[in-house]
């Protein structure tokens, strides 16, 4: 039996897609993702950008209709990708031309228990676009064993203790959490949305299984915000690209992992990973 991750493109079918009947979006950029220790039938949906765009326009937005028709969803005009599957189930890829904008492409890789995550903008224009928002959404909605809808399994890094998101939570619904780093920044959609009085210091977030044996977390060089919906079971932590200058580019590299251990060996193994990123911090 093949013991590694397996990387397929999603098919609009199961429990996500029966639970978002009547707000379905565009899934070609959407992963059907499988750990060995994941039991039978089970999944991780990875939509790897439902959002990217920056204050004055969207370069790509999954959402029908656009997910902010009266500002920058105004003008939209949707083009439809799809991943480059030929190395499926190891490896998908996806290089996406908005004409007269920009270039953004995405290449997801499976090793033995973490995918690596490869973000990268072109920006085609004389202004400079940014700060970028890149919403990319881990759901657990098919994935029993890991799910979280208390929010008491889902964790970010304070600096000295991992908190829980149901512990930083202001009021009772989705609150978002700075990340240092991300100078504060929150695209205009998420407005109107509660911020936790507390920061992470990693850009991170991470979700212990309910028998605290095993982990999913998702993890960038720089991110600006970490939050989580109970509806779909997703956690976030957006990297964060910044502002891209005239013609330049900018690449942005990041870890999904399914792991054994607890949130603890998690934020460890985050941590050896990325230690020039979290040692300037």
């Amino acid at each position: 039996m093949d013991q590694s991750i397996q990387l397929t493109p999603y098919q609009w079918e199961g429990d996500y897609a029966k639970w978002r009947a009547d707000a379905p979006h565009d899934p070609g950029l959407c992963a059907d993702i499988r750990a060995p220790w994941m039991p039978a039938g089970e999944r991780l949906i990875l939509r790897a950008c439902e959002m990217i765009g920056d204050p004055q326009l969207y370069l790509y937005d999954d959402h029908t209709p656009p997910a902010d028709p009266q500002g920058r969803g105004a003008t939209y005009k949707h083009i439809p990708f799809s991943w480059d599957a030929s190395k499926s189930p190891r490896q998908l890829s996806a290089d996406c031309e908005v004409p007269g904008k920009a270039r953004f492409s995405i290449s997801l890789t499976a090793r033995e228990d973490v995918v690596d995550v490869h973000l990268r903008i072109v920006n085609h224009l004389t202004r400079p676009l940014g700060p970028i928002d890149w919403a990319c959404c881990a759901i657990a909605l098919e994935c029993p064993y890991l799910r979280d809808p208390q929010h008491a399994r889902s964790f970010i890094f304070d600096g000295k203790q991992l908190r829980s998101f149901a512990e930083l939570r202001v009021g009772s619904g989705m609150t978002l959490i700075n990340i240092e780093g991300g100078n504060g920044f929150g695209p205009a959609v998420h407005n109107h949305l509660p911020r936790a009085k507390t920061s992470a210091k990693a850009s991170v977030t991470i979700i212990e299984s309910v028998d605290g044996k095993h982990c999913a977390a998702l993890g960038f060089t720089q991110s600006y915000s970490a939050f989580g919906c109970t509806g779909n079971m997703c956690f976030h932590a957006d990297p964060y690209f910044g502002v891209i200058g005239p013609h330049e580019e900018k690449v942005i590299e990041g870890r999904l992992y399914f792991m054994r251990g607890d949130r603890h060996d998690a934020l460890r193994r985050y941590q050896d990973d990325f230690t020039v990123a979290t040692s300037n911090k």
